[in-house]
């Protein structure tokens, strides 16, 4: 198993994530921290032998995650970010999955680092913008259960399969690249597991140690939408988009790239129909009643 830090000036917080995820049992064969561009000086420091550090200039998390699962040279990867804390056990469960699943994306439980009680395994989408809402824990002892979104903070797969499948978007910046694989994984048919047993600390910040880059997250809601939406519901998220000042930029950006041939090679080789996965994962953010010709909704957990 190799575990892959993505970070960018998270500070102290990028330090006790690695002692996190060195000490917890059993102890990953590899992390591997992407420095993706920090100017923080957080990742200069003296790395256990176990820990590889690579460096990128300033490019996003869906490109660091990308390039740490080139560097890793174990079977499996899981993707953390560099603001998690993990106790003992939490490995298992998702490479337990894994070898039963090998197609799997799968995710643990996340609690809140400051309100414990908060916590999640999975998500669904809950808006145009492809905002997801977590899902409840389920009561059930089974070892995995369906989730329309992995969230990105922490997610399972094997490096095969991830490499097979293109791994993260070409996204920039920050923001979607986990809608964006979730989609595309089941459109492929694979699985999209939530793994109650493994559970990760997720610090929610209000605010990050740096500035969003705004316009990065909406072109990637406009590639996003262009990937994997079509008809009426293509429409509602541009017009969602259209909203925000800088939509004009980012839409002529996205219109300038290639990506009508990928959804194009998507659609063709798309073996669950998206429409299935918006009514049953999105069904607040494009409801079935504006598409009446469509596949019934099938209603998963309740979102909190």
């Amino acid at each position: 198993m190799s575990v892959v830090i993505s970070t960018y000036q998270e500070g102290e917080a990028l330090a006790a994530t690695v002692r996190s995820v060195s000490h917890a049992v059993p102890r990953p064969r590899e992390i591997v921290v992407v420095d993706d561009g920090s100017t923080d000086g957080s990742a200069e420091r003296d790395w256990p032998d176990h820990v590889t550090l690579v460096r990128q200039a300033h490019r996003g998390i869906a490109a660091a995650r990308n390039h740490g699962a080139r560097v890793a040279s174990q079977p499996a990867l899981v993707f953390l970010d560099a603001h998690c804390g993990v106790a003992d056990g939490w490995l298992d469960p998702l490479l337990d999955v894994l070898d039963e699943e090998p197609e799997a994306v799968a995710g643990p439980a996340v609690r809140d680092a400051e309100q414990p009680d908060y916590v999640g395994c999975g998500a669904r989408i809950v808006d145009a913008l492809f905002t997801y809402r977590w899902q409840r824990v389920p009561d059930t002892a089974c070892a995995h259960v369906p989730v329309g979104v992995v969230p990105g903070g922490c997610l399972a797969v094997n490096r095969r399969t991830f490499a097979d499948a293109g791994g993260f978007a070409p996204f920039t910046g920050f923001g979607v690249e986990d809608v964006e694989i979730s989609l595309r994984w089941w459109r492929a048919g694979r699985p999209l597991l939530g793994v109650p047993a493994s559970q990760v600390a997720h610090r929610f910040r209000a605010a990050p140690p740096y500035r969003p880059d705004h316009a990065s997250w909406l072109r990637n809601v406009l590639r996003t939408a262009l990937l994997h939406l079509t008809g009426e519901r293509l429409r509602v998220t541009v017009l969602a988009c259209a909203r925000f000042s800088s939509f004009n930029r980012a839409v002529a950006d996205v219109l300038a790239e290639r990506w009508a041939e990928a959804a194009s090679r998507l659609a063709v080789a798309e073996v669950r129909q998206v429409v299935s996965y918006l009514d049953t994962w999105a069904p607040a953010a494009f409801p079935a009643q504006a598409c009446p010709n469509e596949a019934p909704r099938a209603d998963g957990w309740t979102a909190w």
